[in-house]
């Protein structure tokens, strides 16, 4: 590593992701794998508006030890965590998760529960087992892989609610192996629900699942970041003090909400007569629909 990337954290970070992609590139052909990983997600954190100290804290507790101070990190006995993102629906999970991992340059890929249950006897733990196996070899090319499964409370089912089906409790057994073990791997888990209690008390642990981050409503602050990051891509005529004033116009709204509100706000400049850009004039008609 030159000095001037040593004394440069952006830029070992960029290195590294550079440096992965190419070697991941070279060696596996994602696309002939059984489930659909990418190394490209779209999303970063420059697009995930608000949310700095999560950002931060993601950045500590699982960019850094798994990029940019590996060695360190394995020295000190620290391994990425795997997490949680919990709250209602909307509030920007899977956005965040996605941006997670392109920050981190490693194969990604994404799975709803629907995708592992199954009618048939021993299926769903067997996908779980074929999707584990799949990202350790993922990772042990690519230096990593990441995990994310939404909707995680239809597939780690509380086993202590009385009710648990025997194909259930297979399947979260399988999920509680390859929990275990996700730090020798290099493999980082991400789950994503909107209802935590509902999730079995033993998969959640520590050990297992470290960080259970609640992703709530966004404020008034947060809601204009998402605004502006929702609107830096597209051509718009609006200022910081509009932006602002439809932020605090739009208490209640999720992220979701407000990606949606922009994107009508897009339609409304298409649709409109004159200059292609959005102005508050498109956004104000949004928001009276």
């Amino acid at each position: 590593m030159s000095p001037t990337a040593a004394g440069d954290p952006h830029k070992i970070r960029e290195d590294f992701r550079s440096d992965n992609r190419s070697t991941q590139n070279e060696r596996t052909d994602l696309t002939e794998l059984d489930f659909d990983w990418t190394t490209d997600t779209g999303v970063e954190f420059e697009d995930v508006g608000g949310m700095e100290d999560l950002k931060t804290e993601l950045k500590r507790d699982v960019m850094i030890p798994l990029t940019t101070q590996r060695e360190k990190a394995e020295a000190l006995g620290i391994s990425p965590s795997n997490i949680i993102f919990h709250g209602p629906p909307g509030t920007g999970k899977t956005f965040l998760a996605k941006a997670l991992a392109t920050e981190l340059g490693l194969p990604f890929v994404k799975l709803s529960g629907a995708d592992v249950q199954s009618k048939w006897i021993n299926e769903s733990s067997q996908k779980v087992k074929a999707l584990f196996e799949e990202g350790k070899a993922v990772a042990e090319e690519a230096g990593g892989a990441v995990v994310f499964l939404d909707e995680l409370d239809s597939v780690l089912k509380n086993r202590s609610a009385g009710q648990a089906h025997e194909e259930d409790t297979k399947v979260v057994n399988e999920f509680l192996n390859w929990l275990e073990n996700t730090d020798e791997h290099n493999i980082v888990f991400i789950g994503a629900t909107n209802r935590l209690e509902s999730l079995d008390e033993a998969g959640i642990r520590s050990g297992r699942i470290d960080k259970k981050i609640h992703i709530g409503m966004p404020g008034c602050d947060a809601r204009a970041s998402i605004l502006q990051a929702q609107l830096a891509d597209r051509p718009h005529r609006l200022s910081e003090d509009q932006i602002r004033a439809v932020a605090e116009r739009t208490d209640g709204m999720t992220a979701a909400d407000l990606t949606s509100l922009v994107e009508e706000a897009a339609r409304n400049s298409l649709f409109r007569n004159g200059e292609a850009k959005i102005t508050g004039e498109d956004v104000q008609q949004a928001l009276s629909y």
